[in-house]
């Protein structure tokens, strides 16, 4: 018992210090990017001290689900417009039909015929639009890490100011953990 109780502390206390040790590589690089200035290279010690962080994955099924959700939007975008010009130019014909002994309503009828036509052509096209975006993983495992996503809470006391700040954002990490991609504030 005594045995087995020794080998799940030292599992945990593993466990704890390797996640500690890689929390403390994406703080590191985190410090880099807020202290130090993109054009002069100058580093201010803003004294960051984190209160919150939580790494993540972001895999190529993250990403697919994204590009599916932004597909979907396009897609019922594209549709309902089309279906309103169809609507607006079936009414154009129909109040042109009623009137169709005219000269006038005549030439209108068959311009709105046309125009009816095109728009249902293009509900039809719409109807097969499939863009090329959704290609882009076809070929990769969905499991692959794309990046990582670190969400934190910090604080930080910026020389200017007497008052400590606190900041919550989210830094998406090159898969490696090496690199910030994208800085974003707020959660």
């Amino acid at each position: 018992m005594k045995r087995i109780s020794f080998y799940l502390f030292a599992i945990l206390a593993f466990t704890a210090s390797g996640c500690s040790s890689q929390n403390s590589n994406y703080q590191k690089v985190i410090i880099d990017y807020l202290e130090t200035n993109d054009q002069t290279g100058i580093r201010t010690d803003l004294q960051i001290k984190f209160i919150e962080i939580d790494v993540s994955d972001i895999l190529v099924s993250d990403s697919i689900a994204i590009l599916e959700k932004q597909y979907q939007t396009e897609y019922e975008k594209k549709l309902e417009s089309a279906q309103k010009s169809i609507d607006h130019w079936q009414q154009s014909v129909d109040k042109h039909e009623e009137k169709k002994s005219d000269l006038v309503h005549k030439m209108l009828l068959a311009e709105s015929t046309e125009k009816l036509d095109n728009a249902k052509s293009t509900l039809e096209e719409i109807k097969s639009w499939r863009p090329d975006y959704l290609d882009r993983y076809t070929d990769k495992d969905k499991n692959e890490v794309l990046a990582k996503s670190v969400k934190c809470k910090l604080s930080f006391q910026n020389p200017k100011l007497t008052t400590r700040q606190e900041l919550d954002a989210t830094f998406i990490f090159s898969p490696d953990g090496q690199s910030i991609h994208e800085f974003i504030r707020g959660k």
